[in-house]
């Protein structure tokens, strides 16, 4: 009995966290659809942006505080019995994974600042989405846990790719004439060996300056993106 009131509670607090995040996703995307650009002029559209920006940080607020009781409610189940508190243990390994939490620890730091000319760029002396994705596979196959761009969480769904005169990480926009700054949480004697390998940055010559450094204590926010799975689905296995 005690076993399976235990599996409610999780259950239970598995459907709160799913509402959370579902109903933020679902209030960002309704305003932002509201926004209908061919009847506006640029000024409305930037302060409608703008707005929305607020709202959205808002409703990350508010998430953050269901969390903070969800979490009061998983300490409170996991008291309950050892079942329940190694349930819990792979559901916050299973969050760390998917780049749910916050998390920090030692690891790399890198800094692309992109050569002035003043006669300007072409483009092929600029940074593009090749660029950015190419580091962030060297840092994965380096063992890298966690990885953000400009302080944006890079997860398995993440995606990085050019857009005009900017490089798109998800949904956030990404100057490619402004410093860069990566960072990875990892063993920072391997990310930095990595690094260190003579053909790691050819491919940035004479388009930026590229500096990296060890550092101890890196923070990296947790990814708010919601994946709604409508075409992928478990695969039953055969009794």
């Amino acid at each position: 009995m005690m076993k399976k009131s235990s599996q409610i509670s999780v259950a239970l607090v598995c459907s709160i966290l799913g509402f959370m995040l579902a109903y933020q996703f679902k209030s960002i995307i309704k305003q932002q659809k509201s926004l209908n650009i061919s009847q506006k002029n640029t000024s409305d559209i930037t302060v409608e942006v703008e707005q929305y920006k607020k709202d959205k940080k808002e409703l990350e607020k508010k998430v953050d505080e269901l969390e903070k009781k969800a979490k009061g409610y998983e300490d409170q189940a996991a008291k309950k019995s050892d079942s329940t508190k190694h349930m819990l243990e792979e559901l916050d390994r299973q969050r760390l994974i998917n780049g749910n939490l916050d998390v920090k620890g030692p690891g790399v730091t890198i800094y692309l600042n992109p050569n002035n000319n003043i006669f300007g760029r072409s483009p092929e002396e600029q940074l593009t989405d090749k660029h950015l994705i190419y580091l962030v596979n060297e840092l994965r196959f380096a063992d890298a846990e966690a990885i953000s761009i400009n302080g944006i969480r890079v997860v398995n769904t993440t995606g990085i790719r050019t857009a005009g005169n900017y490089i798109m990480v998800d949904d956030t926009r990404v100057s490619p004439t402004s410093r860069i700054t990566i960072t990875a949480i990892g063993n920072p004697e391997t990310l930095y060996a990595a690094l260190e390998f003579p053909e790691s940055f050819q491919d940035f010559r004479n388009i930026c300056e590229v500096k990296y450094e060890k550092s101890k204590d890196i923070e990296i926010k947790k990814n708010n993106k919601v994946i709604n799975y409508k075409y992928a689905k478990p695969v039953a296995k055969e009794q």
